[in-house]
């Protein structure tokens, strides 16, 4: 098991479905979360949007595709970060490419490309907390679990750990990505939902 993820006092229990309650918490909690993050970061996005438009011609959002574990295909919402008809191939490309704009770069070193993720957790495609997106299907199954109740989500059991960019373009931290995947979800709870967020929220390197 990874270094990173020993340090939850879980042990492995296999896969079981949460229960209804637990499920109807968890979804309550995802559109709580996500319609108060909107609001309160709405002045944000304004300017954001704003500045996008001024800077360069296009749409203010772009919708990235994305997979899963067991290589489910999402689309996320992202504020466009690159020149139309020039978008990044992944989002782990150099910020010093040209197709970057300037407050594209800003968005990217920040996260803040990422806040109309927020959308999908409202639109119950995402989670606030749940496994991994990559930018690039993984070519790996978790074929010992069900994940079709399982959904991506904005904070992952990485983050509560360690500072992580999560490059999944090397297949070592493909294999780290998806370990840590399987640790959530053979010991997915809401309680450990909260625990993870609250980790992510008070550890130090999620503001560096």
């Amino acid at each position: 098991m990874l270094q990173t993820i020993k340090r939850y006092p879980h042990r492995r229990i296999g896969w079981r479905p949460i229960s209804s309650l637990q499920s109807f918490n968890k979804r309550t909690f995802d559109i709580v979360v996500a319609t108060a993050g909107l609001l309160i970061f709405s002045p944000l996005v304004l300017l954001i949007s704003l500045g996008i438009r001024i800077e360069s011609p296009g749409p203010v959002l772009h919708r990235h595709k994305r997979y899963s574990a067991n290589n489910t295909k999402f689309e996320v919402f992202e504020f466009r970060t690159a020149l139309v008809n020039r978008e990044r191939p992944s989002e782990h490309a150099p910020d010093d490419i040209e197709c970057i704009t300037r407050i594209g770069r800003i968005l990217c070193s920040s996260g803040m490309s990422k806040l109309p993720r927020l959308i999908g957790v409202l639109c119950g495609e995402l989670s606030i907390v749940g496994t991994h997106l990559f930018t690039d299907a993984p070519g790996k199954l978790l074929p010992s679990l069900d994940l079709r109740q399982v959904k991506p989500g904005l904070v992952t059991c990485t983050h509560a750990n360690e500072r992580e960019r999560e490059i999944a373009d090397t297949i070592t931290n493909i294999d780290r990505c998806i370990e840590s995947d399987r640790f959530y979800i053979e010991n997915r709870s809401f309680l450990f939902d909260m625990r993870i967020l609250l980790r992510t929220l008070v550890s130090r390197t999620t503001y560096l």
